[in-house]
């Protein structure tokens, strides 16, 4: 069995735009990709471990994962409250936050000699000052009501490289 043989069986693509080239990619080790971690709290949790497993078995057959920390969209807030105002953290917080991540995730992934990349969207976000837009006015609104708003649609995507 291929390594994506293995990953449809195990139910864990759903959707692909070119099959017969991630097939190729992923079955060589030849695909980069990235899975996004929002630093909410200090610890990776067990909803982490699925992202972090799948990770490690596409590492391990030569692709290189990288690892994307939202420190910058963090600090808009955490989209997963139920009240109107999104909970603010601090800058410190975040920032503690994603030094965590990065000790935890070291343990399941290999990031010597760029067998892996972990990133902070925060380098490039937070030079854009969009950020402090969306911190003082965006705090507001949910994200599903900002993004349904085409202007945020598009100048979301712009911003983030999409």
């Amino acid at each position: 069995m291929t390594v994506y043989e293995e990953l449809v069986a195990r139910g864990l693509i759903a959707q692909v735009t070119d099959e017969e080239e991630i097939k190729e990619l992923i079955n060589h080790g030849k695909a980069t990709f990235y899975i996004g971690f929002d630093p909410t709290a200090d610890s990776l949790h067990v909803g982490h471990f699925m992202a972090l497993c799948l990770m490690k078995r596409l590492q391990m057959a030569g692709n290189r994962p990288i690892a994307l920390i939202g420190g910058g969209t963090g600090m808009i807030g955490d989209p997963s409250g139920r009240s109107d105002m999104r909970q603010m953290m601090t800058v410190e917080t975040i920032q503690h936050n994603c030094d965590c991540f990065k000790a935890q995730m070291s343990k399941f992934i290999d990031f010597s000699e760029g067998k892996a990349l972990m990133v902070n969207n925060a380098d490039w976000l937070l030079n854009l000052n969009y950020i402090e837009l969306l911190r003082e006015v965006g705090a507001c609104f949910s994200v599903n009501r900002m993004l349904a708003a085409e202007c945020y649609k598009q100048k979301t995507a712009y911003e983030i490289g999409m």
